[in-house]
């Protein structure tokens, strides 16, 4: 996989990691989170969670979580969630949550949060 192609999916299995984290946090958590990858692909965020996407394409948690995309775009997650994210760039999740990330970087969810990843590879949520 090219390192362009893996650092677009790698953005995008991040954002919608967080945004599931935000759906799943309550309301004052989901406003504030603010995370940052660094240079060796790690995402650290403000609450104490961080996530490390290798170069297979499976996303860990430091909380025991993992996540994998397959080649068909599902995501699946050791706790047995589903991503799934169609041609139109739209995440859908099995519980009827839904992300959309446009061309400026900002992911929308269903619940009406919005995250948005800067050049400096900060997800900030509100």
């Amino acid at each position: 996989m090219s390192s362009k192609k893996f650092s677009s999916l790698h953005k995008l299995n991040v954002a919608v990691l967080v945004m599931a984290f935000c759906l799943a946090a309550t309301d004052s958590v989901a406003q504030g989170l603010t995370c940052r990858t660094d240079s060796f692909g790690t995402t650290r965020c403000d609450n104490g969670q961080t996530f490390r996407t290798d170069s297979f394409g499976t996303t860990r948690d430091n909380q025991g979580n993992s996540w994998r995309t397959d080649s068909f775009g599902t995501t699946r997650g050791s706790d047995g969630s589903t991503y799934r994210t169609d041609s139109f760039g739209t995440t859908r999740d099995d519980r009827g949550n839904t992300w959309r990330t446009d061309s400026f970087g900002t992911t929308r969810g269903s619940d009406g949060t919005t995250c948005r990843i800067d050049s400096f590879r900060t997800t900030r949520c509100y």
